[in-house]
């Protein structure tokens, strides 16, 4: 994995919105959260496992897009004051989750066949509306299952920018298995937020600060639903800052607490610190 820190002085990159989803299923005495490999020749966070999403297109805030909450229920959810923007970041965490991972949450079971469709049909570089597949396959996507969790903004140092919205939510059920898409997604992997951790700090997986800070945050819970009591009413934006300390970047995440609020970048991993 690469870093993009700037110290020249340079402005400050305007975020550009997007939205992440932390599916999640039950597992051993813990749940377990999906994963995915971004492939390594990615300019941002390659080469980490990390939790399917991605920026807001502007297609993803069609009011065509079939999904089951309104613009104004959407941004009461989000606390946002755009009800379009709200809605599309909804639709952009469904979307991604589609293209990265295989996984559709809908509002009725889709035949594998017809997921797999979908899914095709959002292929290539250039972005594809995901709306009128959607209305052909008679599919309505099931934002509200999805439950806001927290929002990361990349640290102003960074060349390349995202107001990211991070959501959670339940698994659609074994019929739909995850599987990366083999080019922006090279792996994939169901862990307990605990493994992931343990296999981190052995340095056989990268994650990235905003990732570990919210695996960390999960370690209590014992099931799905523990996970969604952790949700806050509202989603104060957490914007880290970036010091060097000697030649080593490192990303301080301005709370304070228990966590490790300071992440250092060593030979191509993220590791906690204090």
């Amino acid at each position: 994995m690469t870093v993009g820190f700037s110290f020249d002085g340079s402005p400050p990159v305007t975020p550009r919105d997007a939205a992440t989803v932390l599916v999640l299923r039950e597992g051993d005495g813990a749940p377990e959260v999906l994963f995915v490999r971004r492939n390594a020749g990615a300019s941002f966070m390659g080469g980490a496992y990390v939790f399917p999403g991605g920026r807001l297109d502007e297609a993803d805030a069609d009011p065509d897009v079939p999904c089951d909450l309104d613009a104004n229920e959407a941004a009461r959810r989000l606390r946002e004051g755009d009800p379009a923007r709200a809605r599309g970041l909804h639709v952009a965490a469904l979307r991604e989750c589609l293209e990265e991972s295989g996984i559709l949450l809908a509002t009725a079971p889709v035949a594998d066949d017809v997921v797999a469709s979908l899914r095709h049909a959002l292929e290539g570089r250039a972005p594809t509306p995901i709306g009128p597949p959607l209305r052909a396959a008679g599919v309505t996507l099931a934002t509200s299952a999805l439950v806001p969790f927290a929002r990361w903004v990349t640290p102003r140092l960074e060349s390349r920018r995202f107001d990211a919205r991070f959501f959670v939510a339940r698994a659609p059920g074994p019929s739909h298995h995850a599987t990366h898409d083999g080019g922006e997604t090279v792996a994939s992997a169901w862990l307990s937020p605990r493994d992931a951790i343990e296999r981190a700090r052995r340095r056989e997986i990268v994650l990235a600060p905003p990732t570990w800070r919210t695996l960390e945050g999960l370690l209590a819970a014992r099931t799905v639903d523990d996970v969604i009591a952790l949700a806050p009413d509202s989603l104060a934006p957490i914007e880290p800052t970036v010091v060097l300390e000697g030649d080593t970047p490192c990303v301080v995440i301005p709370e304070s607490g228990e966590l490790a609020t300071r992440y250092r970048y060593d030979n191509g991993h993220w590791l906690p610190g204090r």
